[in-house]
């Protein structure tokens, strides 16, 4: 739906004519770009999963690469389920307690999109009033859900004991799951207990996002579009929440349609958003993929055999 919603009505001839102004030299840039941000996250996964087991940054990155591989070729998000399989097969980790670091994983980075989305409409002067009503809701938002993380973490048996009381009237599957995954993420918490580790990831979070805010900097520059940095954070947020939502494999559609829908704001005409959306997709899609099968061969596991597995955690979760 996505996809077709952001094909609509487009012109392939101005399309053509925007791709044509493409500047292929920007291109190293943004391979360097993808691979420090999965390098980051390889390392924040290694912090978040140091309560059960002491990683080492490279014993992550396999299982990481194989789940956004998955991500880009199967539906649903079904990657974060196969990385979880991945990494606890090799390892003999409770697939709950591994699953609760991805979910983790998840909610940093929510909140560090909902706060860049937020702060990035504030900062960048001239929009309509409803947009930074939208994004003082959105920074609100964040505060908000940080506020519930630090509750979770540092009064984790308070929390998890008003969620039993308050929310039993959620299927007995879904609430006993979330009840189970909870207790589990517990022991993940210890590592954002420790400061010094809370600092790391927390700065790591926010270095992932803004290399991805680097990145689509540098896919419009290469069209010759020099907006406001802020203008690619707040892109970059709308898209990673467009993606957040369960859609095609490989989130297309729901890119090119965020870059569609937030750079109109900033006066970029439909045929450049799209061109520099697709040039940033591929950009990623193209060496995730291919790393990700590169790791996948290299264990000895198969496609269908990962994939299987997965489609099976999700029909009992």
């Amino acid at each position: 739906m996505c996809l077709a919603a952001a094909l609509w009505g487009l012109d392939l001839e101005e399309v053509s004519q925007s791709f044509s102004k493409l500047n292929l030299s920007t291109l190293p840039v943004m391979l360097i770009f993808i691979f420090l941000f999965f390098w980051l996250k390889a390392v924040r996964w290694r912090l978040l999963l140091a309560p059960l087991r002491k990683f080492r940054t490279r014993e992550v990155v396999p299982p990481l690469m194989i789940g956004f591989m998955g991500n880009n070729i199967l539906p649903a998000h079904l990657g974060e389920l196969i990385r979880v399989f991945v990494l606890s097969r090799k390892f003999a980790l409770s697939k709950t307690a591994v699953l609760s670091s991805v979910i983790l994983e998840r909610v940093l980075d929510m909140l560090v999109i909902l706060l860049f989305v937020g702060v990035g409409l504030l900062v960048v002067e001239d929009l309509p009033p409803w947009i930074q009503t939208g994004a003082l809701t959105m920074a609100a938002m964040a505060i908000s859900f940080s506020i519930l993380l630090i509750a979770y973490v540092f009064r984790t048996q308070a929390f998890i004991q008003a969620y039993r009381q308050f929310f039993r009237f959620l299927p007995t599957k879904t609430f006993q799951k979330l009840d189970e995954i909870m207790e589990s993420a517990a022991q993940g918490l210890a590592s954002i207990k420790n400061g010094r580790a809370a600092f790391w990831i927390i700065l790591n979070s926010l270095l992932q996002w803004t290399l991805m805010g680097g990145m689509v900097y540098v896919s419009l520059a290469s069209l010759g579009l020099w907006l406001h940095p802020m203008a690619s954070i707040v892109t970059t947020g709308v898209s990673a929440l467009g993606a957040a939502i369960p859609s095609t494999p490989g989130y297309f559609g729901v890119i090119q349609l965020s870059f569609w829908v937030t750079l109109q704001m900033f006066g970029v005409d439909r045929a450049d958003a799209f061109a520099s959306s697709i040039y940033y997709h591929l950009n990623q899609y193209i060496p995730v993929t291919l790393v990700g099968l590169y790791y996948l061969n290299r264990l000895g596991l198969g496609l269908n055999q990962i994939t299987n597995n997965a489609a099976e955690e999700k029909e009992k979760g």
